[in-house]
Order: structure tokens, then sequence, then C-alpha cells
């Protein structure tokens, strides 16, 4: 599995980002340690003695071990702490802060794989030294482990999904020991050498993992399967529960197995994307869908759903959307929408916060739509990139207009607007005060309208990132060392003219389409 899939986790719907808060990793605001962090920081860094603490301190500071030993990256320090872990439930969402804040994953992508692969360590150290607790008999109290928030990797999945199949699987054989063992004492003559030892890896009680999986092998989905199906039994003492899923690259008839098993009640994001689904795929899938009432965010991106080519699929996906009351989080894009957005989105119960509507084909009506829909009184994260806007600048205006005193994120990348159209929104645009990260890219514009735009953009002090492409009349010199002179020239002067009031990080890109 390419390792980039990891990468966009947290542009997508299911993972919200926490935008109002400093980046996780890198610059920090600075803040004095308390004695307890100072202290607990030293102790983790060597695992005999942080073995030798625990036998001394309250049972309430190994919770800040805890936390410095998973921020500070050290395994051996969690080991011990996990074998010795005083209390029944473990939550890493309690432990460590969310790594994914601010703006910033959505225009850094080494910021954003750096910070993916933190999460990453979190779940498999966690994930990985808690069954070798069980394995080992440790005298750890642990019995619910709480990883959700944070993605497992699939091969940590898979290792615990085998675990709990094996779990059921001894259980089973052990009550037939048991039978059996019963049955030879009572022979006439017992014999006790006849006598079956029954397998030790079992807790003496019930053990629940939470987290939130990404599948993308058959391998994996299979194990997964089974192991949520066992996890539903009575008897079953290692259980798993998924919070989030991501499945991807599997296709609608696996994908409808896998979630058959899994527990509506606890399921609140539910992630797509590269599925092959098509029309008749996702009228198949919709009933399955439609169980999980708590779902918060569906992500159904980069399939073939042509919705404006059937009316019959347009009708099942709008009652699918409106039969989820919790659903706030929405991306529907890379699917051929246009002239149905409205029969889509109408009906969901409550507005949406965050919609992903890239590549969809929309047309003028849908764009006027949604500037009058009930989702304006919430929306904050709205990406309409990879649409043809050129002459939807009237109804786009009346959006932002709509959405000022809510809107957060905008996205307008390669949405074909053109001097004129700019022109047209920079009064809209100067009415987005909470407005934190704007991405213009790849949309052909002049030097002249760029500093237009960079006058606007500078009254609006809580703007914290601008993604923008180089302005297309620079790309007439032949000459390199001049077209970076001229490039690098006028960087300066537009970061004068945006910077006077707040500092906005400004992302420049080169126009593709030229």
């Amino acid at each position: 599995m390419d390792t980039s899939l990891w990468y966009e986790y947290y542009q997508g719907v299911v993972y919200p980002l926490d935008l109002c808060s400093p980046p996780a990793i890198g610059q920090q605001p600075k803040s004095v340690a308390s004695l307890t962090t100072l202290c607990s920081r030293y102790i983790i860094q060597d695992s005999t003695m942080t073995a030798q603490a625990i036998n001394y301190i309250p049972k309430e500071l190994c919770i800040v071990l805890m936390q410095e030993a998973l921020i500070c990256n050290k395994d051996r320090a969690v080991d011990v702490l996990l074998s010795h872990w005083p209390f029944e439930t473990l939550s890493l969402q309690k432990l460590v802060p969310n790594v994914f804040t601010s703006v910033r994953p959505l225009y850094d992508m080494l910021y954003l794989s750096e910070v993916t692969r933190q999460c990453l360590r979190y779940t498999t150290c966690l994930a990985h030294t808690f069954l070798e607790c069980v394995k080992n008999k440790t005298p750890t109290k642990l019995r619910y482990l709480d990883m959700s928030g944070f993605p497992t990797p699939e091969v940590i999945l898979y290792y615990l999904a085998t675990h709990c199949m094996l779990s059921y699987n001894e259980a089973r054989q052990n009550v037939m020991v048991n039978m059996y063992n019963k049955a030879v004492q009572l022979l006439p003559q017992p014999v006790p050498d006849r006598l079956m030892m029954a397998d030790q890896f079992l807790p003496d009680t019930s053990i629940l993992v939470k987290l939130d999986a990404f599948v993308a092998a058959d391998q994996t989905l299979t194990e997964l399967s089974k192991a949520l199906k066992v996890s539903g039994f009575t008897d079953s003492k290692l259980c798993m529960c998924l919070q989030k899923l991501d499945a991807t690259c599997l296709g609608e008839p696996k994908l409808n197995i896998l979630l058959g098993q899994i527990n509506p009640q606890y399921l609140t994001g539910i992630r797509l994307k590269y599925n092959s689904i098509n029309c008749e795929s996702f009228c198949n899938l919709a009933p399955t869908l439609e169980k999980f009432t708590n779902l918060c965010a569906l992500d159904l991106s980069c399939n073939s759903i042509t919705v404006y080519q059937s009316d019959s699929t347009t009708e099942v996906l709008g009652k699918t959307l409106s039969s989820l009351p919790n659903l706030s989080r929405l991306d529907l894009s890379s699917n051929r929408l246009k002239y149905k957005l409205r029969q889509l989105i109408s009906g969901t119960q409550q507005p949406l916060q965050h919609l992903r509507l890239a590549g969809c084909g929309l047309t003028e009506s849908d764009i006027r739509y949604l500037s009058t829909s009930h989702h304006t009184k919430a929306l904050q994260h709205i990406d309409l990139g990879g649409n043809t806007l050129t002459l939807c600048c009237g109804s786009l205006g009346r959006l932002l207009e709509e959405v000022k005193s809510t809107l957060l994120v905008l996205e307008l990348e390669d949405s074909k607007l053109d001097d004129g159209g700019i022109l047209r929104l920079l009064p809209y645009i100067s009415l987005l005060h909470s407005i934190l990260y704007l991405n213009l890219s790849q949309n052909s514009l002049v030097s002249s309208v760029c500093l237009q735009l960079s006058k606007t953009l500078s009254s609006l002090v809580d703007l914290k990132a601008l993604k923008i492409s180089y302005c297309s009349d620079f790309y007439g010199t032949e000459d390199e060392e001049e077209f970076n002179r001229i490039k690098q020239m006028f960087v300066n002067q537009f970061l004068v003219i945006l910077n006077k009031l707040s500092e906005t990080h400004v992302v420049m890109t080169d126009l593709e389409s030229i």
C-alpha cells in the first residue's frame, strides 16, 4: 500500500482539523513546564528507572509518565508502564494532544506526513505492547484501550484481528478440553494421564480495544471481518470496536461484507475513497450505510457515482444522506453531480459544517442552490475546486456573503476563475473576517489583479495561509533567471501589501496550465 494514502487522512472529512490550535509539531508556543512534567521526562528516559519509579509513586502520576513516554517516543518506558498500568482504562486522546491542528496540513505535505507518522507511532506502540502484556500475563489492570482519533496502521490492524480470532478459537478449544476432562473423570477407572491442558493465552476477563481502522488489503479485510463478528459474541475475551473506518481499493461487494460486521452504535466516520463505486453498486451499498445512524462524517469521493445520468441513484443517495441524523461532514468530490446538488443534500437533517465538492461538474444552478440552502448557517469548510465557476461568480458571491460569519476554509483551486471573476468576488471575499485558509491556486490571473487581491486580503486579520499561483503574465519570458527574478520581485511586493495587518503564510505554485 502506498504510504502517501496515509498523508491524506486529515485533508478529508472523517478527521476534523482543529483549526484554531497552533501547529502540534514544529514551532510551539512558549510555556513553562511543570515540575511534575520535568521529572516525568527525566524518568522515562530510562526504562529501568521507570520500572523502579512506578513502585513508589501514586498511581495518578503514571498518567503523566505515559503522556511523556508517548510524546517522546520512549517505547520501552511505554512497555513498562502498560505492564503495570494501575487503571482499567487508557484513552490515547486524553494522553496526547491532537497532532492535526491548525490549517497547515491543508497546504504543507511534508508537515502532514510528519504528523501522520507521529499518529502511527502512538497506535503502533500501544497496540503491540498491550497485546504482548496480555500474552505474557503481566500484572496490568488495563481492560479497555481506546486508540480512536488516531489512524492505526494496517499491519497492526491485522495483528489485532488475528489475535482476536486466536483468543476466540482458544476459548472454544478450552470449552471442548474441559468437556473432555469431565468425561475422562466419569470413566469407571479414571486415567489422570489422559487429562488435557487448556491454553493459557486468554485473559481472565474481557478486553476491548477501540480504534480507527484503515483497510486496503483482502487479507486484512478477511481477518477484520471475522474479528468484528466474534467481538459481538458474549463469550469473547478479546474484542475490537471501530469508531472510524477507511476502506480503500476494495469494491462494493467486499465493503458490504465488512460494513455488515461493524456495530453501528459506535461508528462515527466512514471513508470509502477509491472503491470504483458506480450508480448500481452504490444502490446496493445504500441499505447498509443507512443503519449507521450515529455517522457524523461520510467520504464517498473519487468514485464513479454519476448521478446526473441516473434519477434513481439521485433518489437513493439523497435518501441515504437524509437518513443519517448526525451527518455534518460530507465529501462527494470527483463524482459527477451537476444539476443534482439540491436533490442530494437538501434533505439532510442538520446543516453541514464541512462540504467538499471538488471536481463534481457543478453548474450555476448548483451554486445558486447552495447559496440559499440551510447549510449556509453552519458551513465552515467549502471545497469547490476543479469545477468550472467562470459563469457562477454571481451565485458564488452570494454564497460567500451568506457564510461570512462561519466560514474558516475556502478552496477554489483550478476553478477556472479569470481576472474578471476574481474582481467580481473581491467585495465578497472582503466580508470573510473569520477565514483562516484560502486556496485560489491554478487560476490564471495577471499581476495587477493579484495585487488588488492582496489589498483585499490584508484586511482579513485572521487569515493564516493563502495558496495562490504565480501570475500568468510572468510566463512570457524564456530567460529562466529573468523569470525567477520577476517572480521574486512580485512575491516581495505581494507580501508587503498582504501582511500590513497580520502575518499570513503564502504558498506560491506554478501554473500547470501554462
